[in-house]
């Protein structure tokens, strides 16, 4: 790990010390969803995001709003714009009884490739959890090159994925909430069992992981066209994988070393 990185994770665990009581108070009483983003990962999100005191935060996939309500407790007076995709989901019912008292979600429909480029100004912070994989990194990047957002995050960024594999090549400043450091500290939000002891020098994977990417902190103009051409790669891949009859890749099952 290069030093600025290094010191941007002292500043961002030190953060995450002081912030952690007021998230616990905040989100206290809400289920936890087996589907979707978890709780360390949100956590993850909270520290990196308080201390930049968004304008707006707008999130891409809302789902059943379980990471909006969260949102919404943990940023009550921050404007909170929440787009899902298909207005005909059979989630829309339970996104909308949950977000009922939320006054400061501005729950929309739309595609966010379309629709997000136009919307996103200065001071935001966005929240990509969908769309997904390369097409998600691209519009984040796409975002990020505009200069406005104060930060943009991606989920569903796990190891061995093929977006994976693009950021650790070409965005290596960016934070992961799999990293050892944040995991063996706040995998106890997600669950009561002991984090293995680690061995090696070798990278575990840790849920689905989130990424978050800062403004200033990378410039993000050439890798959005190493984007577009991994891209490119990656449905080439995928075409010759259905081909050939070969399975796509999965997300490993937590701590599992992957190379």
């Amino acid at each position: 790990m290069n030093p600025e990185l290094q010191r941007r994770w002292e500043r961002l665990l030190g953060e995450a010390d002081k912030l952690l009581p007021y998230y616990l108070e905040a989100t206290a009483g809400i289920s936890h969803a087996t589907k979707g983003i978890r709780r360390s990962e949100l956590f993850f999100f909270y520290a990196i995001t308080a201390p930049l005191q968004p304008t707006r935060i707008i999130e891409s996939g809302r789902a059943r709003a379980q990471s909006t309500l969260v949102l919404a407790r943990l940023f009550p007076e921050t404007p909170i714009v929440s787009l899902e995709s298909d207005a005909d989901s059979a989630d829309v019912g339970m996104a909308a009884e949950r977000l009922r008292d939320c006054t400061n979600v501005d729950a929309r429909f739309g595609d966010s490739l379309v629709l997000l480029p136009a919307l996103v100004g200065p001071g935001d912070v966005v929240l990509i959890d969908g769309p997904k994989d390369l097409r998600a990194m691209k519009l984040a990047l796409r975002l990020l090159a505009s200069n406005r957002p104060a930060a943009v995050f991606v989920h569903d960024l796990w190891l061995g994925s093929a977006v994976r594999r693009f950021i650790d090549r070409h965005l290596p400043q960016a934070l992961l909430s799999d990293n050892p450091n944040w995991v063996e500290r706040y995998a106890r939000l997600d669950s009561s069992k002991p984090v293995p002891v680690a061995t090696g020098t070798a990278h575990r994977a840790y849920g689905a992981t989130l990424g978050g990417f800062e403004l200033g902190v990378a410039d993000y103009r050439l890798p959005f066209w190493q984007c577009l051409a991994a891209q490119g790669a990656d449905r080439l891949a995928s075409t010759a994988r259905k081909v050939l009859r070969r399975s796509r890749p999965i997300r490993p099952p937590d701590f599992k070393v992957v190379s």
